[in-house]
């Protein structure tokens, strides 16, 4: 992550909890894409983050989407309680970007 701060990057956790998995992207589309099909996996995968410069956007334990910088940017959030769902997430994106200038 410190070679390349300026990308979103995905950090998988698996069950049991060993090495995770850390995985770069150019696209916040497809970043978010697999954030919500790795949080749906929840017999394989114990947690999955979206992390930018550092700072943890989206959080996922359980297939429970909460924490991060998400939940403190905007508490009322009603997208959040009904992710992960694929249909959901893409309405994530602006929201991410915003915090990604205010994190930039």
């Amino acid at each position: 992550m410190k070679d390349n701060p300026n990308k979103v990057w995905i950090v998988v956790s698996p069950i049991p909890r060993k090495n995770a998995e850390w995985s770069q992207y150019n696209s916040l589309a497809e970043a978010l894409s697999d954030f919500d099909s790795w949080a749906l996996e929840t017999d394989s995968i114990a947690s999955c983050d979206v992390i930018y410069r550092g700072v943890t956007m989206l959080h996922s334990s359980k297939g429970k989407v909460s924490g991060g910088g998400c939940e403190q940017h905007n508490p009322a959030c009603p997208v959040r309680s009904k992710l992960p769902n694929s249909q959901e997430i893409v309405h994530c994106e602006a929201c991410v970007k915003k915090m990604m200038v205010d994190y930039a």
